[in-house]
């Protein structure tokens, strides 16, 4: 059996199963939330999710076929449920306090991804919705100090 070197797109396997996992639960606190500026704030981080996975998408679809996609996208799913099941067994948590755990989780999810990727479109397309972010980001680390 050979080894064979991992590519640009395997590096981007765990990046990609955060930004899904934080997406699901942006999308979850939307529709829990009562207060409007928060729901205004996950609405924003959700879309911002929803726009890097596009992308994401047409990268991985440019390197492997349809069939890896759906591989990933299940993993992605399997993930979320095994989240789900950590965070339900916490007492008493806050959809507010997991998105920040989630966004923070993010953030050295995209170090860690942008140290190990060489391909330059690639990482022009991470850097760019990490400075896009980075005012929404700056938002739930206020709102979770002083309102969460």
């Amino acid at each position: 059996m050979m080894l064979r070197k991992p590519s640009e797109v395997d590096y981007l396997e765990n990046y990609y199963i955060v930004n899904y996992t934080a997406a699901i639960y942006y999308k979850h606190a939307i529709l829990t939330t009562k207060k409007p500026y928060l729901k205004r704030l996950f609405k924003s981080l959700y879309n911002h999710k929803k726009a890097l996975k596009t992308d994401l998408d047409t990268h991985i679809l440019e390197a492997r076929d349809q069939e890896y996609l759906d591989e990933l996208l299940v993993k992605c799913k399997n993930e979320v449920l095994r989240m789900q099941r950590k965070i339900s067994s916490a007492a008493n948590l806050k959809s507010g306090r997991i998105c920040t755990e989630m966004e923070n989780h993010f953030g050295k999810q995209l170090k860690h991804t942008l140290s190990l990727l060489t391909d330059g479109k690639l990482r022009n397309t991470l850097l760019a919705h990490k400075h896009s972010s980075e005012s929404l980001r700056n938002q739930l680390t206020t709102v979770s100090k002083y309102l969460i």
